[in-house]
């Protein structure tokens, strides 16, 4: 006779819901593709190869931040974060089924962004200033949404989960 084995379902209560709609998406990027082309148009070629080089060591440097966090808390990350590619979520970001914690949350974000943005003023006097200029602008712009949303949910005053989902920021009692 085999042993039953008993499942743990949790509940959350929905506290409140962010989404974001088809045309803040559509701005979100074409924000992005008016950076593009911005770069195009100040310097050339070269400002295309910038901005690829900004936003993809961007996207590096963002997961080794939260890598190295997950590292230091001990924190089980495998199965739980992912790298995401839907706007406004892209980057390396909890899954959409995983609910985080919205302190670890924001501990995350700000050292991401703190973090970033050191390391951008670090390296900025060796870096042409286009590059520099597109450092800036894409960490900005992909930790945009972040920061939007975390400060919007810091009205709600309970111990509280977060879910990210496509075009939806989901704050639940914990």
């Amino acid at each position: 006779m085999q042993a039953r084995q008993e499942r743990t379902f949790y509940n959350y209560q929905l506290l409140r819901k962010y989404r974001f709609s088809k045309v803040v998406n559509y701005s979100y990027m074409f924000l992005g593709l008016l950076a593009a082309a911005a770069a195009c148009w100040a310097d050339g070629i070269l400002g295309i190869a910038y901005s690829f080089l900004a936003w993809s060591t961007l996207i590096w440097i963002h997961y080794v931040i939260s890598r190295s966090l997950f590292v230091i808390d001990r924190y089980t990350y495998r199965k739980r974060w992912g790298f995401q590619w839907k706007p406004p979520w892209i980057g390396f970001l909890p899954l959409e089924q995983q609910f985080i914690g919205f302190r670890y949350w924001s501990k995350i974000l700000l050292s991401t962004l703190l973090i970033g943005i050191v390391i951008i003023g670090a390296l900025s006097p060796w870096l042409p200033l286009g590059f520099t200029l597109q450092f800036l602008f894409w960490h900005l712009w992909i930790i945009g949404p972040r920061l939007f949303t975390t400060i919007a949910a810091m009205s709600v005053s309970e111990d509280k989960l977060i879910k990210l989902e496509t075009n939806l920021f989901l704050i639940y009692k914990a």
